[in-house]
């Protein structure tokens, strides 16, 4: 036999040995996923009668602490971020305020985005650990849907707030403004996450949540570099306008109809099975 032959045939021996033992992994995780949900199911079964505010205690226990820390260090990276560009701006030239305004709508739209993609981690992580069908069996989808979107958006807001509370000691950001370059991409952020989440939990969620809220941020700063090169002032930055509360309210409406769209989605597919 051929050198060549040779290196063929133990290539295609190679690729049926590899193809084997991924799917001996399949089966074994297929094996221990299945005696997982089983075990999850038997615990939920006793735990039926738990009222709501004790499984979102629970949940708590067992994974919210984690997203609050996780969102708390995002807080303190934000809050560094805008406390390190203040005091680099006031030293280096105390009269470089349009130099700063101009990127003011990028760091509070930046903060926002941030602040609604802390959640993510959360949302993917079954998806990501291939462990939903154990999720599914240890408590309805329903309930357990609604106790994350509870610990992991009420721990957003208050994270929103942070922000808010610093941009406005630091900068003394007028409301208008807060609304047009924090609220709104917050609010817009969420709107698309919750799109996405119904779509689907697999396991590239957070892949395609983290991709589609980065394109959307440079596609706002990419426009924003031109539209703010014939600023003459600080003052043009700055939003008066009350169209601007109206998205803002639009985008809260459409945050709230697709929670409970969600909520729905999940009792008819509870009720099925």
């Amino acid at each position: 036999m051929k050198t060549g032959q040779v290196k063929r045939e133990l290539s295609r021996l190679a690729d049926e040995e590899r193809v084997r033992e991924r799917t001996l992994t399949d089966e074994r995780h297929v094996d221990r996923t299945a005696a997982l949900a089983a075990g999850a199911c038997r615990v939920a079964a006793r735990r039926r009668g738990m009222s709501f505010p004790a499984f979102v205690a629970r949940q708590v226990r067992y994974t919210g602490r984690h997203v609050w820390v996780w969102q708390g260090l995002l807080l303190v990276l934000i809050l560094s971020a805008f406390h390190q560009v203040g005091v680099l701006l006031v030293i280096r030239d105390p009269e470089s305020g349009l130099f700063f305004y101009r990127r003011l709508p990028l760091l509070l739209c930046g903060a926002g985005v941030l602040s609604a993609w802390s959640c993510v981690p959360f949302f993917a992580r079954s998806g990501i650990w291939r462990m939903a069908e154990v999720e599914a069996a240890s408590a309805s989808w329903p309930r357990l849907r609604t106790a994350q979107l509870l610990i992991a958006g009420g721990s957003a807001v208050l994270m929103e707030l942070g922000v808010t509370a610093a941009a406005c000691l630091l900068w003394a950001v007028d409301a208008g403004s807060l609304a047009a370059w924090l609220f709104l991409p917050f609010l817009l952020a969420w709107d698309l996450i919750l799109f996405l989440l119904d779509r689907g939990r697999g396991r590239h969620f957070a892949v395609r949540s983290s991709a589609v809220l980065g394109a959307g941020f440079l596609l706002f700063a990419f426009v924003w570099k031109y539209v703010s090169r014939g600023a003459a002032g600080p003052q043009d930055h700055t939003v008066t306008s009350g169209y601007v509360w109206v998205l803002c309210g639009a985008a809260a409406l459409l945050w709230i109809l697709q929670i409970r769209r969600i909520g729905r989605k999940e009792t008819d597919r509870w009720s099925c099975a």
